[in-house]
C-alpha cells in the first residue's frame, strides 16, 4: 500500500529523491519458470521534517519475510563482524552468566551464538519459520514470531528483563516502529541498552549503493533522523559508531535516559548536516547520479557482450535483484549465476528471469568473467575462488563497470 505518512515523525511533507520503477520483491526467489512475477513501485522518499527516508509503498511483511531465504551465517566476514561486536558488548556491559541478549530479527543465530558461547543467556526472535528451525538446530533458543509487545512480554515472563536488546537492519525492515521501540524498554532492565545496526544513508550517498533499496528496506536512516524519531518517543541516543557492514551501517545506543551523551552523536550530527542529509537537493543529485551509474554500467557491459564473453554472476543478494531490474540485465547479458546459499540454488532471479545455481555449474558451461553482483564481499569471493582465477576466469565487480 502506499505511505503518504513519515514512519519517523508522521508528518505527510514527503518529496521524491528517486524512483527505481517497479521491482519484485529482493529476496522471494521464484521456484519455476510459469511463476507469476510479482512487481512493486519503488521509491524514495525525503521527509522535510525530520529528514527520514523511507519507500513511499509498503509491502505487507509477511509476503518478505514469512519464508526467508537470506542466512547471515554464510559469509564469514559477517560472522568476525558479530563476533567481535560479542566482545565488544560483553567488555562494554559486563555481561555475565546471569545476563540476558535478546535478538530481534535473528535470522539464524549468528549474532547470538557467539555470545551464547561465551556463557551468555540469549533469545533469538525470527519471523521466518524455515530460519528460525535453522537457529534452533544451532541450539539458539528463538522464538518464531514478529517481535510485538506480546512477545516481549512472553520473553520477560519466562526469561526476566533484557539487559541488552540488539536489531540488525530490524529499523531497516519494520513498519510500526513506535511499538517496536516501546516494546524492547518494556523488556529491557530500566539501566538496559537497545542497540540497532542500519545501513547508513550518507554512505548510500555518498558510494551510490542504491543497490541497498529495495521492498524489505522501507527506511534509510541517519543519525539525524534516528535520533529525531527518538527523542519524539522519549528514548535518547547516547552513543553512535559507523561499522563496515552492507557497504557502510551505523551502530546507535539507544537508552531510557542519559546524561552522559558520548561525543560521537554530536560528531556525527554535524558531519550529517555539513554533508547535506538535511538539504533535499543532496538526494536529488544522489538520483542524477544513479541515472548516470545505470547508463555507464550498461555500456561497459554491452562491450563485454561484443567481444563475444562468456558472462556469468556470482552471488544473487537482495541488492543484485534491485540492480538487474533497474538495469533491465537479464539472460541476454548474464548466463546464469552461482550462489554460496543453498537456499538459493535452482531458484530464479524475478523479473529479470536469470537462473541461479550451486559453483558446479561453472562445469559445464565455462564463463569467461564471473560478475560479482555481491560487491561488499568481492575481496573474499576472490579469495575464496582461487582455483577459478587460476584457470583463467576473470572477477569483475559489478560496481567497477559504472566507472
Amino acid at each position: 500500500m502506499l505511505k503518504t505518512d513519515c514512519r519517523g515523525c508522521g508528518g505527510t511533507n514527503l518529496q521524491l529523491v528517486i524512483s527505481l520503477g517497479v521491482s519484485p520483491l529482493a529476496n522471494n526467489l521464484l521456484k519455476h519458470p510459469h511463476e507469476i512475477d510479482s512487481l512493486y513501485p519503488l521509491a524514495m522518499m525525503y521527509c522535510t521534517d525530520c529528514h527520514n527516508c523511507q519507500l513511499s509503498y509498503t509491502v505487507p511483511a509477511q509476503a518478505m519475510f514469512d519464508e526467508y531465504l537470506y542466512v547471515s551465517s554464510t559469509s564469514k566476514s559477517f560472522r568476525d563482524h558479530f563476533s567481535n561486536a560479542a566482545d565488544q558488548y560483553i567488555r562494554q556491559f559486563n555481561l555475565t552468566d546471569a545476563s540476558l541478549v535478546v535478538d530481534i530479527g535473528s535470522n539464524d543465530g549468528i549474532a547470538l551464538t557467539p555470545l551464547q558461547n561465551k556463557g551468555v543467556r540469549v533469545v533469538g526472535v525470527e519471523p521466518a519459520k524455515n530460519v528460525a528451525e535453522i537457529a534452533w538446530q544451532n541450539k539458539i533458543e528463538t522464538v518464531n514470531a514478529y517481535f510485538t509487545q506480546e512477545v516481549a512480554n512472553q520473553i520477560v515472563q519466562q526469561y526476566g528483563h533484557a539487559d541488552v536488546v540488539t536489531a540488525s537492519n530490524v529499523f531497516a525492515h519494520a513498519d510500526k516502529l513506535d511499538e517496536i521501540a516501546h516494546a524492547v524498554f518494556s523488556l529491557l532492565r530500566p539501566e538496559g541498552s537497545f542497540i540497532i545496526e542500519v545501513q547508513y544513508l550518507l554512505d548510500t550517498i555518498k558510494d551510490l549503493t542504491f543497490d541497498n533499496i529495495y521492498h524489505e528496506h522501507v527506511n534509510y536512516w541517519s543519525v539525524t533522523s534516528l535520533n529525531n524519531f527518538f527523542n519524539r518517543i522519549g528514548y535518547c541516543i547516547y552513543k553512535v559508531e559507523h561499522v563496515d557492514t552492507h557497504g557502510g551501517s551505523i551502530r546507535v545506543y539507544i537508552t531510557k535516559n542519559s546524561d552522559n551523551i558520548d561525543t560521537s552523536v554530536f560528531e556525527f550530527l554535524d558531519k550529517e548536516e555539513k554533508f547535506g542529509l538535511t538539504n533535499i537537493n543532496t538526494y536529488l543529485a544522489f538520483a542524477d547520479k544513479v541515472k548516470q551509474t545505470k547508463q555507464k554500467t550498461i555500456e561497459n557491459l554491452n562491450v563485454l557482450k561484443k567481444n563475444n564473453l562468456i558472462i556469468v554472476g556470482y552471488g544473487a543478494p537482495a541488492k543484485a535483484t534491485t540492480v538487474l531490474n533497474y538495469y533491465g540485465i537479464n539472460t541476454n547479458q548474464l548466463e546464469y549465476i552461482v550462489e554460496d546459499n543453498k537456499l538459493k540454488h535452482d531458484k530464479i532471479v524475478p523479473g529479470v528471469r536469470i537462473p541461479i545455481y550451486s559453483k558446479d555449474k561453472l562445469n559445464e558451461i565455462k564463463p569467461d568473467v564471473l560478475l560479482v553482483m555481491a560487491w561488499n564481499f568481492f575481496e573474499e569471493i576472490k579469495k575464496n575462488n582461487q582455483a577459478l582465477i587460476e584457470q583463467g576466469i576473470q572477477f569483475v565487480n559489478i560496481k567497477d563497470l559504472s566507472i
